[in-house]
């Protein structure tokens, strides 16, 4: 059974290395063969970016479409893409985080670039700023749905596994806030506060076809969190898998909240108890919170719902950055139906922005990504073009040029940014006529 490559590769060493920045030369990542499922045809899809132009905290017509991006995407989990530190010898202390490929995993052992952090292409990260990404990882949407598909080397490894990545189809959305430095000072340095809503994530949904043009068959999206910097470096290591890495606690959809029914196998598993549970979930800066009813109701007169939401308060240090990954985004969309569709909702506390020196938001459009791509280091994904946004000195966020006019800046709402799956906008009146029609494809649509 192939693991993810910590036993060849020291990842504290990759870590640091990464944080010089991103060498010349990275490649494109080769996916997994064998008992990985194939990508699927859409991997590499497309994003786009709203401004919330009506103000009402919801994506409907008005809104103003401001770009598109393409997400990258990595053969490992996207846990282990968000790269938190995950060396089992520390155990205290504010860790970082370097979000990169993992082009190195699918090459053979004996391949020179084996062992070459500069193969894999690193996230760009900047003091200032923090940046976005989309994503879609193989190790994620396997069939995790098939009882017959197995991971680790004993059952209850493969209960763990199964568990914590069964809802993770789809894509995910991650980002890194600062930067580092190879002291890793432990200096504070502000907070960063955010939350993020998620109307019509999750779902169990066909996959449509792979590259190969085979049935993808099942995916099954539920938003969650996958990756997230500060929880405690010990309770939140795994210890029972034949890789050492560190996981957030699983949240309880059905009580809203982090309960340990949902948590024992993985605890009691590694030695840890109910009160070890409440202690590693209070140290997560991200962590997902109870849906909400937005209070308003969408082009067809329908309530508008954000069936899944999450809090990220990050308190920084000089020397690391801080970051998080949120997967099982379904990437759903009808088409036909402006509000029928996966919209990722992201509001930015504006005192973050003023007072922790956050001046810049960025996101990355990585391009397209095929089988002429993979493994080389000349296309867009290792060389992806930045859409970016700015802070005043107010904290309030706006598109245009910084050292331009500020009455030529355009500000972005409550310091709301929508990324949603489609730009195809109807007339608001033809909106119901058209949802009539949609909707085969979906085999089974959440409602909570």
């Amino acid at each position: 059974m192939r693991i993810l490559p910590f036993a060849r590769v020291a990842l504290l060493s990759l870590v640091m290395l990464a944080l010089a920045g991103q060498a010349l030369g990275a490649y494109e990542p080769t996916p997994q063969q064998g008992y990985y499922r194939d990508l699927r045809s859409n991997y590499n899809n497309t994003w786009y970016i709203f401004n919330d132009s009506n103000e009402d905290g919801i994506l409907n017509p008005g809104d103003t479409y401001i770009s598109q991006m393409k997400n990258w995407w990595t053969p490992v989990s996207s846990g282990s893409q968000g790269l938190y530190n995950d060396d089992p010898n520390v155990t205290s202390g504010d860790l970082t985080s370097a979000p990169m490929n993992w082009a190195t995993y699918t090459l053979p052992s004996g391949d020179p670039n084996a062992n070459n952090p500069n193969y894999n292409y690193w996230l760009p990260r900047a003091n200032n700023a923090i940046n976005f990404y989309m994503s879609y990882s193989q190790f994620d949407n396997c069939t995790w749905d098939d009882p017959n598909f197995k991971y680790g080397s004993n059952p209850t490894q493969s209960a763990i596994v199964r568990q914590r990545h069964e809802g993770r189809g789809g894509w995910n959305l991650g980002w890194v806030i600062g930067d580092s430095n190879a002291e890793l000072t432990q200096t504070p340095a502000g907070t960063f506060n955010m939350t993020v809503a998620v109307h019509d994530g999750g779902g169990t949904f066909n996959g449509g076809t792979t590259v190969n043009g085979q049935p993808f068959g099942t995916s099954i999206s539920n938003p969650q969190v996958s990756m997230s910097n500060d929880i405690n470096p010990v309770l939140s290591l795994d210890k029972t898998l034949d890789y050492k890495t560190r996981h957030p606690a699983i949240f309880d959809d059905a009580n809203g909240s982090y309960t340990w029914a949902v948590n024992q196998l993985r605890m009691t598993a590694n030695g840890y108890d109910a009160n070890d549970l409440t202690t590693l979930v209070n140290s997560q800066e991200l962590k997902e919170v109870p849906g909400f009813n937005s209070g308003k109701l969408d082009a067809c007169g329908h309530a508008y719902l954000y069936q899944d939401a999450f809090t990220g308060y990050f308190n920084r240090v000089t020397g690391a950055t801080d970051g998080g990954v949120l997967a099982g985004l379904s990437g759903y969309n009808k088409l036909s139906d402006w509000s029928d569709q996966q919209v990722i909702r992201i509001m930015i506390d504006a005192n973050s922005l003023k007072s922790g020196g956050i001046t810049q938001v960025n996101f990355f459009d990585f391009g397209d990504s095929n089988a002429a791509t993979w493994g080389t280091n000349t296309g867009q994904q290792v060389n992806p073009k930045t859409i970016s946004f700015y802070a005043d000195a107010g904290g309030n966020l706006f598109m245009g040029d910084p050292n331009g006019d500020p009455n030529s800046w355009v500000y972005f709402s409550d310091n709301i940014i929508y990324i949603a799956t489609t730009n195809q906008i109807p007339e608001p009146a033809t909106l119901c006529l058209l949802a009539l029609g949609a909707g085969l494809m979906v085999l089974r649509r959440r409602r909570r």
